[in-house]
């Protein structure tokens, strides 16, 4: 395999419009370089560039940490509600605590008989249908992928595809 001698320049032509030659030229006229200056260090700049992460990886990068910033907030603070909810409770006196089980008891009286529904956020594996744009349709069952705070992905035909939460339905799968 031959080894190329970094110190060796090597001979390219290129073929340049007349508008880009222009610019080259008043360039050269302002840096005071060469032709073949200038376009080795555009040529370095290019090829520097390609191995850096584009604007748009950056910028998906940044809005992954920070929605995981923000789920990992809201979980805290849903976690001190609920702590000081139970310190509040433990605080009260165990007679107080019967009246007022007492009290919600004689307000509703059909409430013990309800179902409580359970809420939970979806899930990797999970099945949802996918809300139509522009459309009160909902699509085919998808397979769930992956969950951020407000956004899931699913599995479709042509490839993964992220969606809001808010236009996705759970659908219950039936126990084998």
């Amino acid at each position: 395999m031959e080894q190329l001698d970094i110190r060796t320049n090597h001979l390219l032509t290129v073929e340049l419009s007349s508008e880009l030659y222009a610019a080259l030229l008043e360039k050269v006229k302002i840096t005071g370089e060469t032709e073949s200056e200038l376009i080795a260090k555009g040529l370095r700049h290019i090829l520097a560039k390609s191995d850096r992460k584009s604007d748009l990886e950056i910028e998906q990068d940044r809005f992954a940490s920070l929605e995981s910033s923000l789920e990992q907030k809201l979980k805290q603070y849903v976690e001190t509600l609920i702590q000081g909810r139970f310190a509040e409770l433990a605080a009260l006196s165990p007679k107080k605590n019967l009246d007022l089980i007492l009290e919600k008891d004689d307000r509703k009286p059909f409430a013990r008989t309800m179902p409580i529904p359970t809420i939970r956020p979806l899930q990797v594996g999970d099945r949802v249908l996918v809300l139509e744009p522009d459309s009160p349709y909902y699509m085919a069952k998808l397979l769930v992928v992956r969950t951020s705070l407000i956004r899931a992905t699913v599995e479709t035909e042509t490839g993964e595809k992220t969606f809001l939460k808010r236009d996705l339905r759970f659908v219950e799968t039936a126990v084998e």
